[in-house]
């Protein structure tokens, strides 16, 4: 409760102190009583946005709670990131202009501070908007010495990490993403956690456009954290348990078989590879649900595909076992951050060692997804969602 009340007076105060700077910067073009009152009026809607989200997102628990509070988180950030741009911009201009005297200088950053506003907001709002389905196929090559030869160009679709409680029923996305996919003509399909926010409900509008999915070697799944239902208040334990058991009757009505700490052989004349998958290993405050060792029984001698949710779980458990590949998802890369090349940055990787891309480490590999969904912030800013085409060959 003290956190709450501290986060809802840090927002007010936040919106308030703002939005009057910016006042006292802009007021001599806001010259009428009309425009003035709109610029109030819009900051008291901020505020009432606050105070609102503080009394009622509590008393929500149920599967729309999450849209609501991306939506709102989404519609903050388009407003009061380019608005904090500008004020700091400026700011940076008037000290340049007073402890240097150079106006050439000052006046550059002016113009500066109106254009990259004008920036994030178009970022922002194509993130929020269009670019939350705006999918990018990552074609990955990934070399596996002891990889049989009947499996050369086996093309593997990850994907991972939907939320669908976060899309809202009417979210086009789900439809394109499965034409994507299925355009790609996978070998298979893996689906590597966090279907869900937490409720199994949310899968039961997209069951139907899922199932469209298609594989020869067919369509696989794992559990990520949200997909447990642990984000929220549950009348009783017995709900909670029906509510997972209800999600995994959904997974497969969708067409996803589960690999709950299991593993299947996939085969190709007389080659066998096994795809092993464990239920959420993370970090604390996620749970560590997985079982390696059970997963990886009987697939001695085989070149073995993990699906583990949880990136972190590689590094502390899974490179001391014979797993030649392991995919991943959770991190989002935070679903912002720059991608320029070879170079990327997103502020996930100060929490996360591997959190986007194919990493290696003493001969095993890790693939970690960005994502095709989204929560918390309604949308991506400048990290696409991401639709996985991993290409396997025991060459180069």
């Amino acid at each position: 409760m003290k956190t709450g009340l501290f986060m809802l007076f840090a927002g007010i105060i936040y919106v308030l102190l703002n939005d009057s700077l910016l006042f006292l910067s802009i007021k001599r073009y806001l010259r009428t009583r009309l425009f003035r009152g709109i610029f109030w009026l819009h900051t008291l809607l901020f505020v009432a946005g606050f105070v609102v989200y503080h009394f009622l997102m509590p008393r929500l628990k149920g599967p729309e709670t999450y849209y609501w509070i991306g939506e709102g988180i989404s519609v903050f950030l388009l407003f009061y990131v380019p608005k904090t741009c500008y004020l700091l911009l400026q700011g940076i201009a008037l000290l340049l202009k007073k402890f240097t005297g150079s106006t050439k200088v000052s006046r550059i950053l002016q113009y500066t501070a109106v254009c990259v506003p004008v920036f994030f907001f178009g970022l922002i709002l194509y993130g929020i908007s269009w670019g939350r389905s705006d999918y990018k196929v990552e074609q990955v090559d990934v070399v596996i010495p002891d990889l049989p030869d009947s499996f050369n160009s086996l093309r593997v679709v990850q994907l991972t990490d939907l939320h669908l409680g976060s899309c809202g029923r009417n979210f086009k996305g789900i439809a394109k993403l499965v034409e994507r996919v299925n355009a790609l003509n996978p070998d298979l399909i893996v689906f590597t956690g966090d279907m869900v926010n937490n409720f199994a409900e949310e899968l039961e509008p997209w069951i139907e456009k899922l199932r469209g999915l298609h594989a020869p070697l067919g369509v696989y799944a794992v559990t990520g954290n949200h997909d447990y239902g642990k984000y929220t208040r549950w009348e009783s334990e017995a709900a909670e348990k029906e509510n997972l058991k209800r999600f995994f009757e959904n997974m497969e009505n969708a067409g996803f078989r589960m690999l709950n700490n299991a593993n299947v052989p996939l085969v190709e004349g007389q080659d066998t590879v096994f795809l092993c998958g464990v239920e959420n290993w993370g970090l604390p405050p996620f749970p560590q649900i997985g079982d390696l060792q059970q997963a990886l029984e009987s697939t001695e001698g085989h070149v073995v595909i993990l699906l583990s949710h949880d990136p972190s779980h590689w590094r502390q458990e899974v490179v001391n076992y014979p797993v030649a590949l392991t995919l991943s998802g959770h991190t989002h890369a935070m679903q912002m951050g720059i991608r320029i090349g070879h170079f990327q940055w997103s502020p996930s990787q100060y929490i996360y060692r591997e959190y986007n891309g194919l990493y290696h480490e003493n001969g095993h590999q890790l693939y970690v997804s960005r994502g095709a969904g989204f929560i918390g912030i309604a949308g991506r800013i400048a990290q696409r969602p991401e639709i996985t085409l991993l290409e396997l060959n025991n060459r180069q």
